[in-house]
């Protein structure tokens, strides 16, 4: 099975449950406070994935990542840290199939620009940088939607809608680093699970911080809300993720988790707070179509690859001169 085909099915996963949380995240911030359900959250599966790691490893074996490679752990966890905070008060302020596409599909056109910088000597394709282009200005005009009252939610106040679109962009940026980083650590060997279990240090820190400074006392109202995102936000989804980062190039990965806004468009329907948007959808659909494209592409280029490869070896061992031996 090729890396391709092993890498998809969990970033599609992925995907799936990133769009659940969003909406059900969308529904339930709206009475609690955001940082609350993170503290909560975040605590819970970074305890889940550091307290495996620590009895299949030890805790020297459990922090193996962060004496090996600092920088790259110390960059997942201010990633993962901005990348959450703002996508939890974005979906306050905005309808969740906007900010799940915005947030998602910047990804791919910078990893296009940025991911050769990060990671030398793994070219990104033609036709992954057209394909990410066309998403980007896709999302230029949901947003453009989103900011005239042509989203799910209507209109909306512009400072809300400003305020809400800019810790959407922020929270793509995020994203794109946060996959960046996945990819470097995979590389460098460390499985999913060992990667998942050093990232959330710095979330949890600055999660508790701030709701002592001035955050809602209300954590038992917290509790439930931030289980569930615990659960089908933080940790399946993110393990998923970097099973499927294994496998692919971060491009694919950034490409395949823009499928995540039309999974949220489909599950929003259920939100009363929520209608229809016709130009939400026309805008998903067409992510989805170059999405698609994408995937394609970089799925030929692999396979023709593993062709030519697996032709020069053969033309090789065809080309041994008589004489040298054999087996």
């Amino acid at each position: 099975m090729s890396g391709l085909a092993r890498g998809v099915p969990p970033l599609i996963a992925y995907g799936f449950l990133m769009a659940a949380v969003d909406v059900y995240a969308g529904n339930r911030l709206q009475t609690v406070d955001p940082i609350t359900v993170a503290a909560i959250a975040f605590t819970l599966a970074a305890a889940y994935f550091l307290a495996g790691e620590i009895g299949r490893k030890g805790l020297a074996g459990a922090l193996r990542p962060v004496r090996g490679h600092r920088h790259d752990v110390i960059a997942i966890n201010i990633v993962s840290a901005v990348t959450w905070l703002t996508l939890l008060y974005a979906l306050r302020q905005l309808e969740p199939a906007i900010v799940n596409v915005v947030a998602l599909s910047i990804g791919p056109a910078l990893v296009a620009l940025l991911g050769p910088l990060l990671r030398r000597g793994h070219r990104v394709l033609p036709g992954e940088v057209a394909v990410s282009l066309g998403v980007l200005a896709l999302i230029g005009v949901l947003m453009w939607g989103s900011a005239t009252g042509m989203s799910g939610l209507g209109r909306l106040d512009s400072g809300d809608a400003a305020l809400g679109l800019a810790l959407t962009l922020v929270c793509g940026l995020s994203c794109t680093a946060n996959v960046i980083y996945s990819k470097r650590l995979s590389d460098a060997g460390f499985t999913p699970s060992s990667s998942m279990a050093v990232r959330y240090f710095l979330t949890v820190a600055v999660c508790w911080t701030l709701l002592i400074i001035g955050g809602d006392p209300r954590i038992g109202a917290a509790i439930l809300p931030g289980a569930v995102v615990a659960v089908i936000g933080i940790a399946l989804p993110n393990w998923l993720s970097q099973v499927g980062i294994k496998h692919v190039e971060p491009i694919t990965a950034a490409l395949l988790g823009t499928l995540s806004p039309i999974f949220a468009f489909l599950m929003q329907l259920l939100d009363s707070r929520l209608s229809p948007s016709g130009l939400t959808l026309a805008g998903l659909v067409g992510i989805t179509i170059l999405v698609t494209v994408g995937v394609v592409v970089r799925a030929r280029h692999d396979r023709s690859t593993t062709d030519t490869s697996a032709g020069g070896t053969v033309a090789g061992a065809a080309t041994v001169p008589a004489g040298t031996g054999g087996p």
